[in-house]
């Protein structure tokens, strides 16, 4: 799946995503010293193994409250609300963090069907900007997966939906504030496994997991601390977010320099899947790859698919959104849910 021609046209529109406006992110006002002590937080090797690890997970599920419930097709869709229990780990940033009040609570959306049964749930993490049930209604062909059966979850992740005062402003991958976006990381896994624990609290005890773009971005980094749902399907993983996040001049009240651009990429492996291995099992991530990617680039999936020993890898030509594989990759997902055992007596 490696045709030169598609993959060069499919990876245009990613040039475009690359180049995102500087209107649509804040200017930061922190002294170089006062930024560069930030970086180092992270880039000094304080949470070095067998330190103390940056990444925490909640141990319980957390208290939530149903914001909507209405029917929906066969079923029920439910939005589920849930205070996020993460703790900035970098104290000069807890006043930042704590100024974005609508990103202190979680969501979850819920399509279940009546009655439930013991069907098996398939937990969707969407993509950046990709938020919203409507958009990932489509992304995920929910109402296919609806139709076979299966119960859907929706993982909404910091600074997305309802997370967000400004959707045209973006916290979660800000080239301007790297600091605070390794805390958003930290605040994405903890929040995912609080609606893990959340989903297995409701009675689910199958729950397969698939994440697009930074969805597969989370997902990845969630096996890497996690063996808490039954498998995991990633597609267009990110897996290096340096080249979007370099920090970029005119963003800064000072000019930018090698040593912020050489710290920016030391605290970023922090939050980088390569730098762990895995505590999930291998034989049950599938990973689909498009060979053009600009923003996700297959070389660097490739690496880590190795890394990890990931057998289930497949690459179709074309970028990040324009690819030429047809429904390849949905007749790879269809047949991994196959594999995992959930088109099988899914009816119940």
């Amino acid at each position: 799946m490696t045709n030169p021609i598609l993959n060069w046209i499919g990876g245009i529109p990613d040039l475009l995503f690359l180049r995102m406006p500087s209107f649509m992110l804040e200017t930061n006002p922190a002294t170089y010293s006062e930024y560069l002590d930030q970086l180092r937080f992270y880039s000094s090797g304080r949470f070095a193994e067998p330190g103390e690890p940056f990444f925490s997970l909640p141990q319980e599920a957390p208290a939530f409250e149903v914001l909507e419930s209405r029917p929906d097709r066969s079923g029920v869709l439910e939005v589920l609300c849930y205070p996020s229990r993460y703790q900035v780990r970098n104290p000069a940033l807890r006043e930042a963090f704590a100024s974005h009040p609508a990103n202190l609570h979680g969501y979850l959306h819920l399509w279940r069907h009546q009655p439930r049964g013991s069907r098996p749930l398939v937990l969707c993490l969407h993509g950046f900007m990709m938020h919203g049930p409507r958009r990932a209604r489509a992304m995920f062909k929910i109402d296919a997966l609806l139709r076979r059966g299966l119960d859907v979850g929706l993982f909404h992740q910091p600074f997305h939906w309802r997370r967000a005062e400004q959707p045209g402003r973006q916290y979660l991958l800000g080239p301007q504030n790297l600091p605070l976006t390794i805390e958003t990381f930290g605040q994405n896994l903890h929040d995912l496994h609080s609606s893990v624990l959340l989903l297995q609290g409701l009675g689910y005890g199958r729950i397969g997991l698939i994440g697009a773009s930074l969805g597969g971005y989370t997902s990845a980094l969630y096996a890497a601390h996690a063996a808490a749902v039954d498998f995991m399907f990633l597609a267009v993983p990110a897996l290096d977010f340096f080249r979007y996040l370099r920090p970029r001049p005119g963003l800064f009240a000072f000019p930018v320099d090698e040593t912020i651009v050489s710290e920016t990429r030391q605290a970023l492996d922090l939050v980088t899947p390569w730098r762990y291995a895995p505590r999930f099992d291998p034989d049950r991530i599938c990973v689909v790859a498009h060979a053009g990617d600009r923003l996700c680039e297959a070389r660097l999936t490739r690496a880590w698919v190795e890394q990890w020993q990931i057998k289930n890898y497949t690459e179709v030509p074309g970028g990040h959104w324009l690819h030429f594989g047809g429904n390849l990759r949905g007749r790879i997902w269809y047949a991994w849910l196959e594999k995992m055992g959930y088109l099988q007596n899914c009816l119940i």
